[in-house]
Parts: C-alpha cells; sequence; structure tokens
C-alpha cells in the first residue's frame, strides 16, 4: 500500500506503544511520518490526558500535519472527540487488544473472565499506577479490587526485559496465577498501515 502523499502523518501515541512502533520501523517504510509520544500515566488523569491530547493536534494541524491518535477508549468518547478535531483514532478499545489482535484478546477474555492484563510499562509502574492511587497497600482494598480476578496476564512485548521476577511477585501479592502470552504486532501494524 502506498503513503498517502501531500503532508506529514504525525501519530500521537501513548508511551505504551512505544516499543511496539521501533520494532514496525514505520518511518522506514513512511518518511513523511512523525510520531509523538505522551506519557503513559496521564490515564490516571483522563481529562490532562483529553488536553494534552488537543494540544498536540491543534499543533500539528497548524503545521499542516495529518493526525493519527494511537490510544484506546482511555477516556469517555474518545472517537467522537478524535473526529470533532480531525484527528483519525486508530480502532480499539484498549492497548491489550492493539498488542494481541481483537480475536486474541476476545479469545482470552472468554477463556478466563477475570483476567487482569499487564504490560510493560504497568508492571514496571505498579506502585504509582494502581498501589497508591487504589490503595493496595490494605488488604482489604486489594481483596475488594481483586476478588473477581483469576489470573494476571502478561502480554510480553519482544524488547521486554526479564520481567518475570516482577510479574510473578505481583502475582503473589494479588493472590492470582500469572501467564504470558507474546504480543503480535500484526494488527496493529495492519491498522496503522490501513491508515497511513
Amino acid at each position: 500500500m502506498t503513503h498517502k502523499t501531500g503532508s506529514i502523518t504525525r501519530i500521537i501515541a501513548c508511551a505504551v506503544f512505544k516499543p511496539t512502533l521501533e520494532h514496525l520501523e514505520l518511518g522506514n517504510r513512511y518518511p513523511d511520518l512523525r510520531i509523538t509520544y505522551l506519557p503513559s500515566d496521564l490515564h490516571l488523569r483522563p481529562e490532562e490526558l483529553r488536553n494534552r491530547l488537543l494540544r498536540k493536534m491543534a499543533s500539528a494541524q497548524k503545521r499542516g500535519e495529518r493526525v493519527i491518535c494511537l490510544y484506546g477508549d482511555c477516556f469517555p468518547n474518545i472517537d467522537d472527540f478524535c473526529k470533532q478535531h480531525g484527528a483519525t483514532k486508530v480502532p480499539g478499545h484498549c492497548c491489550y487488544e492493539m498488542l494481541l489482535g481483537s480475536e486474541r484478546f476476545q479469545q482470552l477474555i472468554d477463556e478466563t473472565a477475570g483476567t487482569y492484563f499487564l504490560e510493560r510499562e504497568l508492571i514496571l509502574n505498579f506502585e504509582e499506577y494502581c498501589v497508591r492511587p487504589l490503595e493496595l497497600h490494605d488488604e482489604e482494598m486489594r481483596r475488594c479490587f481483586f476478588e473477581r480476578y483469576q489470573r494476571l496476564l502478561y502480554v510480553r512485548q519482544p524488547s521486554d526485559p526479564d520481567l518475570m521476577p516482577q510479574a510473578g511477585e505481583l502475582a503473589r501479592s494479588l493472590g492470582l496465577s500469572l501467564e504470558i502470552r507474546d504480543a503480535d504486532y500484526s494488527h496493529i501494524e495492519n491498522k496503522l498501515i490501513e491508515l497511513l
């Protein structure tokens, strides 16, 4: 598929996808492609995420760039928000669906409804992203949040360091089993190529 010509295309993406996009090396195939990453901890502050996205979109469009938004449903009505501001959102409800592919993600959910997904960013920042905001140091709070879960499922990407010790420790502390599935970039690659 040929690159749509005429201007720079700007992908504004959650930093969760940085290993993915670096692995895919889309810049080698699409020289007019530029990528901006926003910090993954903005998920903790949806209104701030919305505002940061809006500023980055406006800045790119002011330079005449076409904007693709690589996010899941990280704040309410993000699809409408992107349309309203002239950006195209990559289809997908969450980063895990994008990293695994929709069919495989759904199979895993159907197989064990009580699946708590993890990827590198979440494992490395679990204390900041989950433990402190949800007060998981408290045993009652931990039980309340995780009693319906049965397993932790770590979606491993090719460039990940060895996170098995940390993932295993998380599973033990939450009283859940741990499973690993390797990411399949073909789904997200195909979606991006369609948009490029």
